[in-house]
């Protein structure tokens, strides 16, 4: 029986064929996640900070800048100053209320929209000169009571509207550090 087996394996019908390459392992997928995580980081952190960088821009022309002080001598400056618990109106700092009050108060509205058409005329019709509003807001009074006073600003017919601001030197660096939290 041996013989008969040897004679039917080297059969030359059926061949043997060797594989010249061994077959390639698969890829484990936790590299191929690590690969994929460490690209994404780089390109998280990259998009992120081109997003914030801040350029001057050539084909826009900025406002320019004053000073409080130099704002008030100027002839036609009407300040308004917004404390968290009242609001006054005018160089001769007339109480107007409280903030919430331009807001949920027609009548208080309506008083200052007279008072700053007064100012205004005043100002063109005396002082010859531009109309300004200072705004001076606590930096925790919400955005709705500074709209409602540009609204009724603009209402009376002030040229221009300024808001004071304290100078912080490292503004840029403070504002990069809140963003990386």
């Amino acid at each position: 029986m041996q013989i008969l087996d040897k004679l039917k394996s080297s059969n030359k019908s059926e061949r043997r064929v060797r594989k010249k390459f061994e077959e390639a392992k698969g890829l484990s997928i936790t590299s191929l996640m690590d690969v994929l995580t460490i690209i994404l980081v780089f390109l998280v952190k990259n998009i992120s900070t081109e997003v914030i960088k801040i350029s001057a821009e050539p084909n826009i022309t900025y406002p320019h800048t004053i000073t409080n002080d130099k704002l008030l001598e100027k002839a036609g400056t009407t300040p308004i100053k917004i404390f968290p618990d009242r609001v006054v109106v005018g160089t001769e700092a007339l109480e107007y209320g409280s903030p919430a009050d331009l807001l949920t108060n027609a009548q208080k509205r309506n008083d200052l929209l007279t008072y700053l058409k007064m100012e205004a005329e005043d100002i063109i019709q005396h002082q010859k000169a531009e109309t300004c509003l200072l705004v001076q807001a606590d930096y925790s009074i919400p955005c709705e009571y500074i709209t409602e006073i540009v609204r009724a600003a603009t209402a009376a017919g002030y040229s221009y509207i300024y808001f004071a601001t304290l100078e912080d030197a490292d503004w840029l660096k403070k504002y990069s550090v809140s963003l990386a939290e």
